[in-house]
């Protein structure tokens, strides 16, 4: 009796998931085509570019195809999965393929800035019947290194080739000590190759990285959901500074079962105004204040502060770090599991006279890192 019970749960926990799934159809991928004539599918997604510049009036269709007359709603999101513009709601469209048309700007009529965006497409027939093509349930995220470009010291040029659109990490360092500057930071890119412009020096543009023997650069991407869209040309405000001049939070795109077992990086669910390299301030308490350029000359010990800059403590809010200081690139000391600020006594009567660059990664235990240095001139 308790297994023929057992059964009829099994029987009718499949059943419910059966009518939910016919409630709301999550599309396999763009260009999954209809199973029959019958079934509401949407396919054939396609963008007209993979980039576009709003600021100078260009436009983007998003191109799409049902098997019959369908009820339509599309919207864009942004990089944290919140909602910028609903171009089309509840709209009649015709069976075939349909095409919509956005100008590159958000529900208040402003330009958006420059960011990777993505469209969800939704239909519902005459039966209600309703199919959703939601891109990030079955794309993006997965994530790779990349073998390092060419890199040109007389122009300060970096290439690489991608062969998807992708968000790309780029960090320069020294193997087995410290990382001196972060390049790109996660910042989307179409594919192909892709150019990078950087004066090879580091954060605080006291080191000639590409100068420092077996330099590295560090090359890692995740991709983007499919068909989704790149603005550029926005030089009024990015992507951080647009999320928080908005009055009230944005409506959440509705979260869905992945349909595939892709393997998907840490960073690709995380918010983009916060997943990110932050500036590290270094002072030196003992010595009274002192500009960052300056150059102060030191004896025996010295007190190395450590903190985050104040535009940044929203990265770094109620978070441990692992801390480590270099000398020269050398590693000198480090503390496993620490707070900002921070305070490093660094014993100097080892150093013969003349001039050292003193540098601090902070690390987070999201991968967030945060690089600081300063010179200093040790006497005698």
């Amino acid at each position: 009796m308790k297994k023929q019970v057992a059964m009829l749960l099994i029987l009718g926990l499949g059943l419910l998931a059966c009518v939910k799934e016919k409630m709301e159809i999550v599309m396999p991928g763009p260009g999954a085509a209809p199973q029959n004539s019958q079934g509401l599918s949407i396919y054939n997604v396609t963008t007209s570019a993979t980039s576009f510049n709003p600021s100078r009036g260009d436009k983007l269709e998003l191109r799409y195809s049902i098997p019959r007359d369908a009820r339509v709603s599309i919207n864009i999101y942004d990089a944290d999965r919140q909602l910028v513009r609903t171009l089309a709601e509840e709209s009649p469209r015709k069976v075939g393929q349909n095409k919509e048309t956005w100008d590159g700007k958000d529900l208040d009529g402003a330009i958006v800035p420059n960011e990777a965006y993505f469209f969800c497409v939704e239909a519902v027939d005459s039966s209600d019947q309703k199919v959703v093509y939601d891109p990030i349930t079955f794309s993006g995220g997965e994530s790779a290194d990349i073998t390092q470009g060419g890199v040109s010291r007389e122009t300060g040029t970096l290439t690489y080739k991608l062969s998807q659109p992708s968000r790309v990490l780029m960090r320069a360092g020294v193997p087995g000590s410290a990382l001196l500057k972060t390049v790109v930071d996660w910042q989307p890119r179409v594919a192909g190759e892709i150019t990078e412009y950087w004066n090879g020096k580091d954060e605080d543009n006291l080191i000639d990285v590409l100068n420092v023997p077996n330099y590295l650069l560090i090359l890692s991407y995740m991709t983007l959901p499919e068909t989704s869209v790149i603005t550029v040309g926005n030089e009024k405000y990015d992507y951080r500074a647009y999320k928080a001049s908005l009055k009230s939070p944005r409506p959440v795109k509705a979260e869905r079962a992945m349909t595939n077992g892709r393997k998907i990086s840490p960073h690709f669910f995380k918010s983009r105004v916060t997943d990110r390299a932050f500036k590290v301030k270094l002072s030196f308490p003992e010595l009274g204040t002192s500009e960052a350029n300056d150059i102060p000359a030191v004896k025996g010990n010295l007190l190395v502060r450590v903190a985050a800059a104040e535009e940044d403590k929203d990265v770094i809010s109620n978070q441990q770090f692992e801390i480590i200081l270099f000398v020269n690139n050398v590693f000198y000391a480090e503390e496993e599991r620490g707070y900002l600020p921070f305070n490093f006594p660094v014993e100097l009567a080892s150093l013969a006279p003349g001039e050292y660059v003193i540098t601090v990664n902070v690390i987070t235990f999201g991968d967030q890192i945060g690089i600081g240095s300063r010179k200093i001139r040790v006497v005698k």
